[in-house]
């Protein structure tokens, strides 16, 4: 019995073994921790760091000496902007999930980049081990009013003028969005502000609720009145599913 015991507690570790070392050939990329980054920066080994936000979150703040390569144009801009696919490559994003670098990551290990890491944490774990960070434009924060998912959708049954403005990207809009809203992706809102209406108020929709502040920041800042739906798209699906959980009851 001990025997079969041991032999299918090996098996079990060498079946671990195997699917870890499948992932991390599919994957084509390592996690790299702050300390380690910050320590190979301070012995004058240079990886090519990317920032894979928006232009805008880029110039606010980010690690020095950064590329800024949103993740929507991150496949067809990274092999003009880093040729060299034996340097090392970290890429970093603003959530501690890392979910768009993460997505850059997978890109570039298809693309060939032979030592691609993912900084461990993003920005936040950097910013929590206590390095610095460089802005080129910081953006004043300034108060932005929120509106929560019934406020929106009554404001909207109202018709009051207001433009609802979804800042997430394309791909994400396509699949799902709230009715009578408009599409200006983050990624190009540096380059596409001027194509909002002045003369209306602006409502912002993010995914959760943490970029629509700086995007709102940076509107007002250019004369816009901003306010916000708190929770992002989010909040606005927990509330409609809700409801329909609701309207199936007996």
């Amino acid at each position: 019995m001990g025997r079969f015991l041991k032999s299918g507690i090996s098996g079990i570790l060498l079946m671990g073994f195997l699917c870890a070392a499948a992932g991390a050939a599919e994957t084509g990329w390592q996690r790299l921790p702050p300390q380690t980054l910050a320590r190979m920066i301070a012995e004058g080994k240079r990886p090519l760091l990317v920032d894979t936000m928006s232009e805008i979150e880029c110039r606010d703040h980010s690690i020095a000496g950064s590329l800024c390569i949103p993740i929507e144009e991150f496949e067809e801009r990274i092999g003009e902007m880093a040729p060299d696919r034996d340097r090392m490559l970290v890429l970093y994003c603003e959530s501690e999930t890392s979910r768009r670098s993460r997505e850059a990551a997978g890109m570039a290990a298809r693309q060939g980049y032979q030592a691609v890491r993912l900084l461990e944490g993003g920005m936040p774990a950097w910013k929590i081990a206590g390095y610095q960070t460089v802005s080129v434009e910081r953006i004043p924060r300034r108060a932005v009013p929120s509106l929560k998912p019934l406020a929106l959708r009554k404001r909207m049954a109202e018709k009051q003028g207001a433009l609802l403005v979804d800042i997430r990207s394309e791909k994400e809009f396509r699949k799902e969005r709230i009715e009578g809203a408009v599409n200006l992706p983050m990624y190009q809102l540096h380059r596409r502000w001027r194509e909002l209406p002045l003369d209306r108020p602006l409502i912002l929709v993010d995914n959760r609720g943490f970029r629509s502040p700086l995007a709102s920041s940076y509107l007002i800042a250019r004369g816009y009145t901003v306010e916000r739906l708190f929770g992002g798209m989010a909040s606005w699906k927990a509330m409609t599913a809700k409801e329909k959980a609701r309207n199936k009851r007996p």
